[in-house]
């Protein structure tokens, strides 16, 4: 069989780790796997690696990228061309833009099979109301161009009430994780880190502002130990290190840009923050939670069906200063963080794990 998947951006983020499962989960010699995505960049060394090594032909469109413009018409043309010349058997398109655009083309190409993983949608509330209710309905007339339609968490599922849609949750391969930290460790320090892209989604101004209001509350001075770190890259990296620098937090907060190496990051830290302004699943947290890291986040899309408040994290409405108040919750009780840290893996790894998905989308492309 011929299987592609179809994303934009070409980094290894939530998304695309979801597709690598999933095509590394197909035998190569049995099936042709392609990753059709936009120009490949110089961030997208990991991402063009680690596909090709599990034997994934990459295809480029130029054309496709997240902004809208003219360049979608062409980007519409390019992919409808890409699936005439190929003659997949199943197109797999993820989130919005392909949802729409490479769904269609798809259809319209004579594809036997199209699937479609919604981890995120465009009509957010943080979008302004015209181009919601545009995007919502694009998403709609979409969707009767396809043959399945999967959200990543249950949330999603009521913007879609007249389409058979299934859920199925993101897995994590675990055994490439290897826990290294011992619970002594705990006593020690406390690395509060955000750990996500640098953009308007996930916030990472929120985080530093917390970080800010901890130290001028004296936090901070009552506990040496408590360290911050700030994981990532991406459109907000630069207003980061500005803010960072304009509330003297050079010190108090290591910025380490993105990470390569996930088990030595994840095994320095105790406690996850992700301010997101909207989220549909947060794989990061599923992948902490092995580590017995707990995390706290906002009260948004899927957090909570990932993210138990009080059982395998805290979660807030939003706000620096209610992020703020979190982090001196488990400042001041340490022993939640071990607590919720074993509940946190105990549920990852019975619901969040990568051969549940795998079987799941199995059922889905060899029915």
């Amino acid at each position: 069989m011929k299987i592609a998947h179809v994303q934009v951006v070409p980094q290894l983020s939530g998304a695309q780790q979801v597709s690598l499962d999933i095509m590394s989960s197909l035998d190569c010699k049995n099936h042709d796997l392609y990753m059709i995505c936009a120009k490949l960049e110089e961030f997208s060394e990991d991402f063009i690696n680690q596909f090709k090594e599990i034997g994934v032909t990459i295809i480029e469109v130029p054309n496709l990228k997240r902004e809208i413009g003219t360049h979608d018409y062409y980007a519409f043309k390019d992919l409808y061309k890409i699936f005439k010349l190929y003659n997949f058997d199943i197109i797999h398109t993820n989130s919005t833009k392909p949802g729409i655009i490479a769904r269609i083309s798809a259809r319209l190409a004579g594809c036997k099979k199209i699937v479609h993983t919604v981890h995120g949608i465009a009509f957010h509330k943080h979008i302004p109301f015209f181009k919601r209710i545009i995007f919502y309905f694009a998403e709609l007339f979409s969707l009767y161009f396809g043959h399945y339609n999967i959200t990543v968490n249950s949330f999603y599922k009521k913007f879609y009430p007249f389409f058979n849609t299934k859920t199925i949750y993101n897995g994590v391969d675990f055994s490439k994780f290897k826990i290294s930290k011992s619970s002594s460790d705990l006593n020690k320090s406390l690395n509060f880190a955000f750990f996500a892209r640098l953009d308007d989604q996930k916030n990472p101004t929120e985080f530093i502002k917390a970080v800010h209001l901890l130290k001028l509350e004296g936090i901070l001075d009552s506990n040496p130990d408590v360290r911050f770190t700030l994981a990532g890259n991406g459109e907000l990296q630069s207003d980061c290190l500005s803010l960072i620098k304009s509330l003297k937090l050079e010190s108090t907060i290591d910025v380490v840009g993105w990470i390569y190496d996930k088990n030595e990051f994840l095994n320095s830290v105790d406690v996850i923050c992700q301010p997101s302004k909207w989220e549909a699943f947060g794989l990061n947290f599923v992948e902490a939670a092995f580590f017995k890291i707990p995390a706290i986040s906002t009260k948004v899309e899927g957090i909570p069906e990932v993210v138990l408040d009080r059982e395998t994290g805290l979660l807030y409405s939003g706000g620096s200063k209610e992020l703020k108040d979190c982090i001196v919750t488990f400042i001041n009780n340490r022993d939640l963080v071990s607590k919720f840290g074993e509940k946190a893996r105990l549920r990852a790894l019975n619901e969040f794990n990568k051969q549940k998905m795998i079987e799941e989308y199995h059922k889905i492309y060899f029915s």
